[in-house]
């Protein structure tokens, strides 16, 4: 199995139209041909992140029974502690597959207006519930909190550079984003003492469902892999605070599959490492806001789809799929 160690690079931190459309057009060759890509310049200390890896494993030591007193309340309300074994992500595209070998931990929106009706329950679902933290680690919440809004940040940058490389103003996805349903997921794989099932992974082979998805995750064997272009798999190399970026549905959807949505799994250690192989590797899942109806993008758009069907809405889309992966496709 080939690795990729080297990824096309978007720089963030580019000042002025010439260098924004440089860094445009780089985003849209990565997204088109390759599906990854790497993100420079976002300014994210890394202190920060050695202390988030560094509290979230403490959190993911603690005994079940503690874990599970912030465990995920609803299979759509993606928020807290889910066990191993507790989701089949294959199913969110109606693939069959074994439970995946993980356990992980969700938070949505740090901060939420309870005045502001776009946020009552009753409009938003499950997209803006309330975030559930464990009593300890004590620190875990602002760090989370913090890791969030950078990349919320970061993402945001993204979504400009993705309005100028389909030559529109780069204020087109503003409003689409700035009261966003985004969710930051740490996912630990641990040790494999036992040998998985035939056809288990670690997570299953799947599309993302948001715009972009954003992962920084440990070097240790049993990661992440992406299908390429030509149909074969091949792993990529992720370090803690390496931002490692792909596409997603809504994303795919808005560009008419001009970017399509990276497929990609994460594999199980070889058998002579899994019983020392743990690992802890975090995503963000961009997605917008939960009422937007995602539709081709004006510059793409031909004069026929103009009378389309009912449009795709963010939020519909996404929990959809996470009740199909989260019921293992019951519902």
């Amino acid at each position: 199995m080939n690795a990729v160690h080297s990824l096309p690079v978007v720089d963030v931190a580019a000042v002025g139209d010439a260098a924004e459309a440089a860094q445009a057009e780089q985003l849209d060759l990565a997204c088109r041909h390759v599906g990854l890509f790497e993100v420079v310049g976002h300014g994210i200390p890394r202190e920060d992140v050695v202390e988030l890896f560094r509290l979230t494993r403490e959190f993911f030591a603690l005994p079940a029974v503690e874990k599970a007193a912030v465990a995920q309340p609803a299979p759509d309300q993606v928020r807290g502690w889910s066990p191993a074994g507790s989701e089949g992500i294959a199913y969110s595209l109606d693939e069959e597959s074994p439970a995946d070998l993980k356990e992980k931990l969700d938070m949505g929106r740090p901060h939420v207006d309870a005045a502001d009706p776009y946020y009552d329950p009753a409009r938003s679902g499950p997209h803006l519930a309330p975030n559930l933290w464990p009593v300890r680690p004590r620190e875990l919440r602002p760090a989370w909190e913090g890791y969030w809004q950078h990349l919320d940040r970061v993402c945001a940058i993204l979504m400009r550079l993705t309005a100028l490389s389909f030559e529109l103003p780069d204020t087109w996805f503003a409003d689409k984003i700035d009261r966003s349903i985004s969710m930051l997921r740490a996912l630990h794989y641990p040790h494999q003492h036992e040998p998985p099932l035939a056809g288990q992974l670690r997570a299953g082979a799947h599309t993302d469902y948001g715009a972009f998805t954003v992962v920084t995750g440990e070097d240790a064997p049993g990661g992440l892999q992406v299908l390429e272009r030509d149909g074969g798999w091949v792993s990529v190399t992720t370090t803690p605070g390496r931002l490692v970026v792909g596409v997603g549905d809504l994303l795919a959807e808005w560009t008419a599959d001009v970017w399509p949505a990276t497929l990609h799994r994460v594999v199980n250690p070889p058998r002579g490492l899994a019983s020392d192989a743990s690992r802890l590797a975090f995503a963000f899942y961009q997605h917008p806001n939960y009422d937007v109806e995602v539709d081709v993008l004006p510059s793409l758009l031909s004069h026929d789809r103009a009378a389309a069907a009912p449009r795709l809405t963010a939020g519909d889309h996404l929990r959809h799929k996470y009740v199909r992966q989260t019921t293992f496709g019951r519902a």
